[in-house]
């Protein structure tokens, strides 16, 4: 199955949840990926966190983390048609991190104007 056909029948009960499977199976999927997420792929994964209110209080207890890895299972769950084994194990440590690190992203390189 490819990452559009999931993400698309996904999409048709959950679009938030579509969006964060298709940015993190694009991550894991990279063959030069960076060592962390892009902001992007990090906010796809909170915002769909927000929407099934695994948040619980907005605090980073150690409840609302166990919530958070929780939901966060569901897009590994959905992504198992399109990942194998390894990309499955790497794609739920990176969610466990996004879980306890709302801003678990690689920072955006400063281009300046350097002489």
């Amino acid at each position: 199955m490819k990452t559009e056909d999931l993400t698309a029948a996904i999409a048709r009960h959950d679009p938030l949840l579509a969006d964060a499977v298709g940015k993190m199976v694009g991550y894991i999927q990279d063959r030069w990926a960076a060592p962390y997420p892009s902001k992007e792929q990090t906010e796809a994964v909170n915002a769909y966190l927000r929407s099934v209110h695994a948040d619980g209080d907005g605090t980073m207890s150690e409840s609302n983390i166990a919530h958070r890895r929780i939901a966060t299972q569901k897009i590994t769950i959905n992504a198992i048609r399109v990942l194998d084994h390894d990309q499955l194990n790497r794609l739920q440590n990176v969610l466990n991190h996004i879980a306890a690190d709302r801003e678990y992203y690689m920072p955006e390189q400063q281009q300046g104007m350097g002489r």
